[in-house]
């Protein structure tokens, strides 16, 4: 899973991001990218290189993912936890789907299972 600053990370020619993009290729993975996440990733960014978070996009270990209309209330009490809308759909799709959320941040995600589903990368 791919937050925010994972995504914004790639945007600016993160090392870290795209090693574990490979890895996750090479042993057939999917790495998830919240809908949320890739809007503010474009927004802080301002889309300063649009070709690499196409090149992102057409990843063959990458899938952007909606937050579901029916989980609202699950997203509401994760926002109120991580303090951003983003951060909450990454955290709810990293709780469903049992998955580790790639972040330069970690903070934003320790009140949400005791911060164990963070992957923090670093450039």
């Amino acid at each position: 899973m791919l937050d925010t600053t994972a995504v914004a990370s790639w945007v600016r020619g993160s090392i870290a991001v795209g090693e574990i993009l490979a890895e996750i290729n090479d042993e057939d993975g999917v790495a998830i990218i919240p809908v949320w996440c890739l809007v503010e990733a474009g927004h802080e960014t301002a889309m300063i290189d649009r070709d690499r978070l196409d090149l992102l996009l057409a990843h063959p270990a990458t899938v952007v993912i909606a937050d579901d209309a029916d989980d609202w209330e699950m997203l509401v009490g994760l926002r109120a936890l991580t303090g951003r809308a983003d951060c909450a759909a990454a955290a709810w799709l990293a709780l469903e789907l049992d998955v580790d959320v790639m972040t330069r941040h970690p903070g934003w995600y320790e009140k949400v299972d005791g911060g164990r589903l963070v992957l923090e990368i670093e450039d």
